[in-house]
């Protein structure tokens, strides 16, 4: 393991130095600190060994010999916290991984956007309900979505629960997968409803009938399955946004090496976060975990350039996932400079697009919302892009739950806005459902197999 590089200047407090962005305003520092104490002594989640092997995978896609997807809720909650729902997430990310790894025979890397998720960005420090102004929600590590004082006030004792929370999801993870989702031919999900209907069955029967035939030759070889592919079948990571960082900071350990962030395998660096000047920068700066950067339509592609530089000074493969989400209307203008700027100062990354919060709008029933049709443009476009400059696509990023929800328009369903109030739950963002996310690797599959990128 090569030792890491870090300037003289950087330590687990230097962060503290620098201007420190999208923090709650906490009502007692000393019930804060009293939980963050606490924090300090808790045992690490994730082990260094795990994010070095993750980091190991994470080359592979650098060199374009795999494919990463990642996926979750945009924000985690405690009500949502249950077995079926893990366990129905994590079959989602285990279908759409099939789906693209067969039908375009592909290494497929799986990244679950959960076990730490309980912490959100907000434009506005408060926000305004028939004329009543409150907290803004920021996640339910810090407060409640519920809209009273009481519950929109910040209370730090959320923060140990959802720790608490983040490692009961990693062992059911861990025992799910172990047990459950240990064979390949847990793939009997291919019987799914899901996959005879005629918005799926016409369009992709060619992909259908591939898949199939690969996952019967692999049952009929049963245990004489190559170790390796069972091993990688089996493999699964997880990430979140770097935000509250006195509880990143709380959870980052020394291996004797190097730092690293014992709370999951990638941190995120958010778009309000994201300037060489913030204390979030600096942080990330100094641990080994690979960072995933926000790119929406707000980057400042020379800042983000010192920030690379900052971020990952040897040039590490593996180190830096760009996570793409301009848009549909800014993309075409804004990836190409991006993608320059990359070349021209031969930066390793990860290219991943998250086509859907580019694409969030408000409906005329005042619902947040996202049209499947919209999310798949930019995706197309994104692989185009990439085609042209001579660059490789290197995964996916999106929002999707497991549960039967009415929250982005179009898909296989033809969800329309007069629809969304039937089965609207989300706490933040609107996300996929289980339906339009296996469309969605469908579509994933098609992109990756073909050269011609334009509409059909």
């Amino acid at each position: 393991m090569e030792k890491r590089k870090l300037e003289n200047t950087w330590n687990i407090n230097s962060w503290k130095k620098f201007d420190l962005l999208q923090q709650p305003n906490w009502p007692s520092d000393i019930e804060y600190k009293n939980a963050i104490n606490k924090i300090v002594d808790l045992p690490s989640l994730i082990l260094s060994n795990d994010i070095y092997d993750f980091k190991s995978r994470l080359k592979k896609v650098t060199e374009g010999k795999a494919f990463l997807l990642q996926g979750g809720d945009c924000a985690e909650t405690f009500k949502g916290f249950n077995e079926n729902n893990i366990k129905n997430k994590l079959k989602i990310l285990f279908q759409m991984s099939t789906i693209i790894s067969y039908g375009s025979s592909v290494d497929v890397l799986k990244v679950g956007r959960m076990a730490g998720q309980f912490s959100k960005p907000r434009s506005s420090n408060t926000e305004i309900i028939n004329g009543v102004a409150l907290p803004s929600y920021r996640g339910d590590g810090i407060n409640s979505i519920n809209f009273t004082l009481n519950d929109r006030t910040p209370n730090p004792n959320r923060l140990i629960k959802a720790y608490n929370q983040s490692l009961a999801t990693i062992n059911l993870i861990k025992s799910l997968i172990k047990d459950e989702f240990k064979n390949l031919d847990y793939l009997s999900f291919w019987d799914n409803n899901i996959l005879y209907k005629p918005g799926i069955k016409d369009r992709f029967d060619k992909t259908i009938t591939r898949i199939d035939k690969s996952l019967k030759f692999l049952n009929v070889l049963g245990p004489k399955i190559d170790l390796f592919d069972q091993k990688r079948f089996n493999e699964f990571y997880i990430s979140h946004e770097s935000l509250i960082l006195d509880y990143e900071s709380a959870l980052t350990k020394n291996s004797g090496l190097n730092y690293f962030n014992a709370s999951t395998h990638m941190l995120w660096l958010g778009d309000r976060t994201r300037n060489i000047n913030s204390a979030h920068v600096e942080y990330l700066s100094g641990v080994i975990n690979p960072i995933g950067i926000k790119c929406g339509p707000s980057l400042n592609i020379e800042d983000l350039k010192l920030i690379i530089n900052k971020l990952n000074p040897i040039n590490e493969l593996g180190k830096i996932v760009l996570i793409c989400r301009f848009g549909n209307k800014e993309i075409n203008q804004m990836l190409p400079k991006l993608i320059k700027m990359i070349t021209k100062n031969q930066f390793n990354v990860i290219w991943t697009c998250d086509p859907m919060h580019g694409n969030t709008y408000q409906s005329k029933s005042n619902y947040k919302t996202r049209n499947f049709k919209t999310i798949i443009d930019e995706l197309k476009k994104f692989f185009a892009i990439h085609n042209s400059h001579s660059s490789h696509v290197g995964g996916v990023h999106f929002e999707f739950t497991p549960k039967d929800v009415t929250e982005c328009v179009g898909g296989i369903r033809n969800i329309k806005e007069e629809d969304l109030h039937i089965n609207y739950e989300t706490a933040c963002d609107p996300r996929l459902n289980h339906e339009q996310s296996i469309e969605l690797a469908f579509m994933i599959t098609d992109l990756i197999n073909k050269k011609d990128y334009s509409d059909d």
